[in-house]
């Protein structure tokens, strides 16, 4: 295999010393230094995927990725190189998604670099005794290298339940790093981007394995300029391993596999390659790379079709996502657009009905409200859907509609729902929702609150949509956004780390909020304290508003 330059320049600054180089490019520092890895000296033979990312000057970049590519170890060795050489001199912010995080990074990559790079590394970190050398806090040159994590736990102000981090307060930076993005809270960007404010800089880093579509860094990627790795054949086709994925692998008679050029099919290595955005005019926002398994000389391509096809214990996500370094959600796991849009009927939504009806709030800035009935054991008719600012609004709402039962999210307005709790005139309950608590809603009716599952009730709303146990009215730009918002959830299985235990749980994925989904949710369970409404004639097919009985 042709071996990657040893040194490499890309004319950095043609007539410069070599330690003038290094001070410029962290990649040609890295191995003019000959800075000690625990696999070994660094050196781009087998990764020269990493030099054009690691010479990049792109104020953001992001890698989504599967396992073991080295880019987190780029990422450091940059921040360490910019720390050193006065690019950084506010200093580096490194985030992590738990305090555990920081600990068990900061010991085993930042500890052992310093401690087996003396010259090149060490000897410009300061000693407890001269500077501050810890955990989550190293002097490193004239700059600060902060190792934090992005758990946001300090509830401030009133509003929408905002969050801050005491550890973020304070703290002026050049450079951000979000490793391990998708398991952070996505409100800690803002917060971190604060510490910005004063840099000439102001460089972004998200690094992490994707986890489900339109979430995390896939979110980021999409914004991004889309990069993939192309090879070169030598009957000059350029082939990308992750875009012709899986035709483009081979497998030989001895069972391994290699990449076969999409031209002539041809085994196909990593000799030659370039990195080619998909998005060129986001370009000069951020450099996206997207990086699998399938690149690296270490693993055989073969091994990962044969999990692609039957997947070890029948976990395909893990091949997407670890494997192929692509966001994955299992077709029963999230709604899509068209599952809710199938559930539309031809009638307009009516401007006021005589009910009784029942009716969910989800509270925010906005408060989205759902108002419908009960029509079967587990059938439901939904007759609105609607956004509106005030309180008043839907006091409005709820007389239009004879509104006899509903609940409404107690949080963050919790003093102002409980106002209108004890204003209307109909049973009103507040929703407070807990991932913990034993599966089961209880309803409270002394003190007016609901305590559910989010997952059973989220699940609750999910088979009502894919099962079609729901008719919505024609479609029109409510009924359209409902159904965006209700696709903007997906259940994932988390693990806590610590306990080893699993649950699902849904995530907010896409953009535009999942508001009317927890709307839905909120009026399943008024519902369920609510009487069945029938309606004459077969249920699915248009029948007169008016015909309407309680059972």
């Amino acid at each position: 295999m042709k071996k990657a330059p040893k040194k490499p320049v890309e004319n950095v600054a043609p007539g410069l010393a070599p330690a003038d180089i290094a001070a410029i490019s962290p990649a040609y520092w890295a191995v003019f230094s000959k800075i000690r890895l625990q696999t070994g000296v660094f050196s781009f033979e087998d990764h020269g995927y990493q030099m054009e990312p690691m010479q990049s000057r792109a104020r953001r970049v992001c890698y989504m990725k599967g396992t073991q590519g080295g880019f987190s170890e780029i990422e450091v060795l940059k921040a360490l190189h910019g720390l050193i050489h006065g690019r950084y001199p506010q200093g580096v912010l490194y985030m992590f998604p738990t305090s555990d995080n920081v600990r068990e990074f900061s010991q085993a990559r930042f500890g052992p670099l310093i401690r087996t790079n003396k010259t090149a590394i060490g000897r410009f970190v300061r000693s407890q005794r001269r500077g501050t050398d810890t955990t989550s806090l190293k002097r490193v040159g004239e700059g600060f290298l902060y190792l934090r994590g992005a758990r946001l736990s300090q509830a401030v102000g009133i509003g929408d339940g905002e969050k801050e981090s005491v550890q973020l307060r304070s703290i002026p930076v050049d450079r951000l790093v979000f490793d391990e993005f998708d398991l952070m809270d996505e409100s800690v960007i803002a917060k971190a981007r604060g510490r910005l404010g004063h840099s000439r800089v102001k460089e972004e880093v998200f690094i992490a394995n994707p986890t489900l579509p339109d979430y995390g860094i896939d979110k980021i990627f999409r914004a991004s300029d889309q990069r993939h790795l192309f090879r070169k054949c030598a009957c000059g086709t350029w082939t990308c391993a992750e875009l012709s994925f899986p035709g483009c692998v081979k497998v030989r008679e001895d069972g391994t596999g290699y990449i076969g050029c999409d031209k002539c099919g041809a085994p196909v290595g990593i000799e030659t390659t370039e990195w080619v955005p998909a998005e060129r005019t986001h370009t000069d926002f951020m450099h996206g790379y997207r990086w699998s398994q399938l690149s690296s000389v270490f693993t055989d391509p073969a091994e990962i079709l044969a999990e692609f096809n039957d997947p070890p214990e029948g976990n395909l996500a893990d091949v997407y996502r670890l494997r192929l370094g692509l966001p994955y959600v299992a077709t029963e796991d999230r709604l899509s657009v068209e599952a809710v849009r199938r559930c539309c009927g031809l009638d307009l939504a009516p401007s006021r009905h005589r009910g009784p009806c029942v009716m969910g709030v989800d509270i925010g800035k906005l408060k989205h409200v759902i108002i419908g009935m009960r029509t079967g054991q587990a059938e439901y008719e939904l007759l609105r859907m609607v956004r509106v600012s005030r309180w008043e609004d839907i006091h409005d709402l709820a007389k239009k509609y004879n509104v006899r039962s509903a609940v409404i999210d107690i949080r963050p307005y919790e003093d102002e729902a409980r106002r209108f709790q004890a204003a209307e005139v109909y049973k009103t309950f507040l929703c407070e929702y807990n991932e913990n608590t034993v599966l089961g809603t209880r309803y409270n009716d002394e003190d007016g609150i609901v305590r559910a599952n989010r997952t059973e009730v989220c699940d609750q709303s999910h088979r009502v949509i894919s099962e079609r146990k729901v008719r919505l009215p024609r479609s029109c730009p409510e009924v359209d956004e409902f159904a965006k918002q209700c696709s903007n959830a997906a259940k994932v299985l988390e693990t806590n780390k610590r306990t080893g235990t699993s649950v699902y749980r849904y995530r907010q994925v896409g953009s535009g909020g999942d508001h009317f989904r927890h709307a839905l949710n909120y009026f399943l369970l008024a519902a369920q304290r609510a009487g069945i409404v029938s309606a004459s004639g077969a249920y699915g097919k248009r029948t007169p508003r008016t015909e309407y009985a309680i059972i």
